[in-house]
């Protein structure tokens, strides 16, 4: 490595509680940095010091003029791309300028990288001329650097965590089987979120009655899960989404159910949240798409009922998936992987700029 080989990684928001900032962004830096690599978050005031700039999911106006003036520099400008901001199929505004800030950046950038092979292969299609793809995916997330917030707010975090699992307990002693639901709970931009758990509530409803069963939703509106998931015929409880205690939270449960709705923003997504709950210990049942179909013969996808009864019946069955599960994990996505793959990309872009030079 050459001096003056640094790279700057520039994510949306520097805010950690935003997962795709922590796991396309510092996660991998952080791991990077360790190994001595010489990366760094961006720093507007070490412009001149950098070699190359990652902008993470980033590319409004301000941006793209920044981008445009570190590349007439020799800069080279990496855009990483995880969500299809192309799919806007309610002709949302703010989608719609977003869509052309994304072709322009796009027409910037000397690399783009994705985070699936789906997600590249909208892009090709929307910009045939796109200059080289990478797919890098997401890095499974084992623990999560706690939140930096008031003392009352993480008191009120735990104690929510600790009725949960008192709760969870006492349920266990009378033979019902939590199921947990995780997520953002959902965006203007497409069907998806908290609200796909009602695909799955005459399923869920039905087989309560031969498996008693609860659902735990961990995500971020209380409105939503209070007026869509709290009138359920089983018992369902809900805990906001926080780095103190997400973890612990979602490994007190025995089923995740992950439902999605089909459509081309989420077919492009990364398999995250089957990963998260899979290494958690958890076994998972849900919807398919693409990133998940590497996982489907250690979970049950798009077979609600059979799945879960299947998963009911035989907790030794769970526990086998699971550990099938964590071996393809820590062989492809554990965040030493993902970092190989970061390194080895950031490599060839040194390399051909070198040659180039």
């Amino acid at each position: 490595m050459r001096t003056g080989d640094l790279i700057g990684w520039k994510p949306k928001f520097y805010d950690p509680t935003v997962a795709s900032v922590r796991i396309r962004c510092l996660n991998p830096l952080s791991e990077l940095r360790a190994r001595g690599y010489p990366i760094e978050l961006f720093d507007e005031t070490r412009c001149s010091t950098y070699h190359a700039v990652v902008y993470s999911k980033l590319y409004d106006d301000v941006t793209y003029r920044e981008a445009a003036a570190l590349k007439t520099r020799g800069v080279r400008i990496i855009l990483d791309l995880c969500d299809n901001h192309f799919y806007n199929p309610s002709a949302w505004g703010p989608l719609i300028k977003a869509r052309d800030e994304l072709l322009r950046m796009l027409a910037l950038a000397d690399y783009l990288v994705t985070s699936t092979e789906t997600l590249a292969k909208v892009v090709r299609t929307v910009k045939p001329d796109v200059r080289s793809i990478t797919v890098i995916g997401d890095a499974v997330e084992i623990e999560i650097k706690e939140e930096f917030t008031s003392m009352w707010r993480r008191w009120w975090h735990r104690r929510l965590l600790a009725q949960l699992l008192a709760t969870i307990e006492g349920e266990n002693k009378q033979g019902r089987t939590p199921l947990v639901w995780f997520g953002i709970h959902g965006g203007p931009n497409a069907p998806f979120g908290m609200l796909d758990l009602l695909k799955i509530r005459q399923c869920v409803e039905g087989l309560n009655g031969q498996f008693p069963l609860s659902l735990t939703v961990i995500s971020n509106s209380w409105h939503k899960y209070f007026k869509m998931i709290r009138p359920w015929a089983i018992p369902t409880r809900y805990i906001p989404w926080s780095a103190n205690t997400f973890l612990t939270a979602l490994r007190a449960h025995a089923i995740a159910v992950i439902p999605i709705s089909s459509n081309s923003f989420t077919r492009c997504k990364t398999n995250n949240r089957f990963v998260t709950a899979l290494q958690a210990g958890v076994a998972v049942v849900g919807d398919s798409i693409p990133s998940y179909e590497e996982f489907r013969c250690v979970t049950r996808l798009d077979s609600w009922k059979s799945g879960l009864c299947e998963y009911l019946l035989n907790p030794d069955l769970r526990l086998q998936d699971v550990q099938r599960a964590q071996s393809i994990i820590n062989a492809r996505w554990t965040l030493p992987r993902i970092a190989d793959q970061w390194q080895g990309f950031f490599e060839k872009v040194l390399s051909n700029s070198r040659r180039m030079a």
